[in-house]
């Protein structure tokens, strides 16, 4: 709130008496920012280790179940395809009932036509009256250094990560990434394992460095 009212003085205030205002306010730029630790608690402050992790990409398709309610056939592009592989494991779920989900497996996977036929196989049958489906196919591309998708703050063509000092402070570092997953990215220069970067409260830290003048 403090901040806030600061801003606002200084927005309404001359270009003079802004300068002013800046003067004898701001503190001393730095690269670092510096968090209570009462005020880590009220921001649910998280932080997670940078290391190696399975990443998981699913891949989304749109397809017809077939008059016995178990087979569900879709088509992908060429890129999505490759990423596929019979016994990969699917949730599928009706446009119609998206509450109810459904548990399959990959049991097929052709190319044809410049596009990719995946069958999914519903362990149960499915909904009487969807003829529709949804699949969430799981690919898993590896095991690598990773951080939590919440981490990372996007300005331009930059990624950064907040990482926590010794002093608790937060410096933000620049980080190089590859796989996109749906929780996890791949970070390929920028962090070591065992670092600890800010998840949930990066937005906060990012802001207050902003403020901060860096």
């Amino acid at each position: 709130m403090r901040v806030l009212v600061l801003v606002l003085l200084v927005a309404a205030s001359g270009p003079a008496r802004a300068q002013g205002v800046r003067d004898h306010t701001r503190p001393t730029p730095n690269r670092s920012t510096a968090v209570t630790e009462s005020q880590a608690g009220e921001l649910t402050l998280t932080l997670t280790d940078a290391a190696v992790r399975p990443i998981q990409v699913w891949v989304r398709a749109a397809g017809l179940i077939d008059a016995s309610r178990k087979q569900v056939t879709a088509f992908v592009g060429p890129a999505e395809g490759a990423r596929l592989s019979v016994g990969q494991r699917v949730r599928a779920f009706s446009p119609e009932s998206r509450s109810r989900m459904y548990q399959a497996r990959v049991t097929g996977v052709a190319q044809r036509d410049g596009r990719v036929t995946v069958t999914a196989t519903l362990i149960g049958p499915g909904h009487e009256n969807s003829a529709r489906y949804i699949l969430e196919i799981v690919t898993d591309q590896g095991d690598f250094l990773s951080v939590p998708n919440e981490a990372i703050i996007e300005t331009g063509d930059r990624r950064l990560v907040y990482v926590q000092q010794p002093d608790s402070s937060y410096t933000p570092r620049e980080i190089r990434i590859g796989v996109q997953g749906e929780l996890f990215t791949q970070v390929l220069g920028g962090l070591t394992a065992g670092e600890h970067v800010v998840t949930i409260g990066s937005f906060f830290i990012d802001a207050e460095h902003k403020l901060k003048g860096s």
